[in-house]
């Protein structure tokens, strides 16, 4: 059978067009090629980060529905502070399973209490970590606004989770001229001893916030550093799904990596003589000193403890001892005596009957301090 003379000249071009994008691709330059490869490959990873950065922010939002979430936000001097500005309310569980109305607030500085300058009541500075930025609990049922209704005191109160004992002094200086405290109120928790010691936080399994913070090194002097073992502090900052893949990774490192690697195993076996540990309560030591010499003269502060583990609580008790700082040590054993179940959904922080507690008890010794007040304060141009 004949073929038409139409379709054999038609299929005689396309098959010369073939041939021509063939040569044309033979004869493009290889780094065109490359230039065309790179970019198509940059373009899917970026597509690929863009969708997890989407999806890990939209589980954050979620999580954010039920709970304080991102409360703190990176702070160049001070590692880290807490969000300004910051509201939530919402229905919140406890360990327990009960349920109740949360309001979490914060003022213009980060306060969750900020009272009046020029009130002529007793003023009261209450600096801290986790438990005294208590996103668990309703401004109304802090220990230190209970302690403010209790004693009618004028409360301050400023606390960052994470925090560790140098970056509560940085607070103290920073704070300290605008306030002009009567007392000083320090809250302590066993792993700022971790958080004080880059070596013991860089290695603890349980108590890295992977965040970049300021350390006291061996001669005093104040230097940055990041504790997270994998990971970049500017990334992990600004993308929450890089924060996300960064600690899963370093949790899968960690799970393979033998317990002899971690701080809570020396801790465990070496108790108080293990040398970081030594290292990490000398520098404690050094920054409550500072602490004191910081305010003015007839300002006393008073420090009490969260948690009484050994060898944290003999540790932050014997410091005290030597440095003539009013220490309260029987928070933590009045809390597990106590017949209400007084933990947070987390099993680590306290409810509202926690802050109770630990409220009543300083009431007390508060209340001490106030009465050996001199009646007339000494002012910070006496310092």
């Amino acid at each position: 059978m004949a073929v038409p003379q139409n379709a054999t000249s038609k299929t005689i071009s396309k098959g010369s067009a073939i041939d021509t994008l063939t040569m044309e691709k033979r004869k493009r330059p290889i780094w065109k090629s490359l230039l065309f490869s790179s970019i198509t490959f940059l373009l899917l990873l970026l597509f690929i980060l863009f969708l997890g950065e989407v999806a890990v922010r939209a589980m954050v939002y979620l999580k954010s529905r039920h709970y304080p979430v991102r409360t703190t936000t990176a702070d160049p001097l001070l590692g880290h502070r807490t969000v300004e500005n910051f509201k939530w309310d919402g229905i919140v569980t406890d360990a327990s399973g009960d349920t109740s109305r949360l309001h979490y607030s914060t003022d213009e500085r980060g306060f969750r209490a900020f009272g009046d300058l020029n009130a002529m009541r007793k003023k009261v500075f209450f600096i801290g970590d986790s438990f005294t930025q208590a996103i668990e609990v309703s401004d109304d049922q802090t220990y230190f606004r209970r302690l403010g209704d209790s004693l009618n005191l004028e409360v301050f109160a400023y606390g960052a989770r994470g925090y560790g004992t140098l970056q509560e002094w940085m607070i103290l200086k920073k704070y300290l001229p605008e306030i002009n405290p009567d007392i000083v109120v320090l809250q302590f928790c066993s792993n700022d001893f971790i958080n004080n010691h880059f070596e013991l936080e860089h290695n603890s399994l349980y108590n890295n916030n992977r965040r970049r913070r300021p350390y006291f090194n061996a001669a005093g002097e104040i230097e940055y550093a990041v504790p997270a073992k994998i990971g970049w502090d500017k990334l992990n900052e600004r993308s929450l799904f890089f924060q996300f893949i960064f600690t899963r990774l370093e949790r899968f490192l960690n799970q393979k990596a033998p317990e002899t690697a971690f701080t809570e195993y020396h801790l465990e076996h070496e108790g108080a003589q293990y040398l970081p540990f030594v290292a990490s309560v000398a520098r404690t030591k050094e920054v409550l000193r500072r602490f004191r010499e910081t305010l003015p003269p007839g300002t006393p502060l008073l420090v009490f403890t969260t948690h009484d583990d050994a060898p944290y609580f003999e540790a932050i008790s014997d410091i005290c001892t030597q440095l003539d700082i009013p220490f309260v040590g029987y928070i933590p054993e009045a809390i597990r005596e106590n017949g209400h179940n007084t933990l947070a959904l987390d099993g680590a922080h306290w409810n509202k009957f926690g802050h109770r507690i630990a409220a009543d008890i300083l009431a007390c010794e508060l209340a001490d301090l106030l009465e050996s007040l001199p009646d007339q304060r000494a002012v910070l141009s006496q310092h």
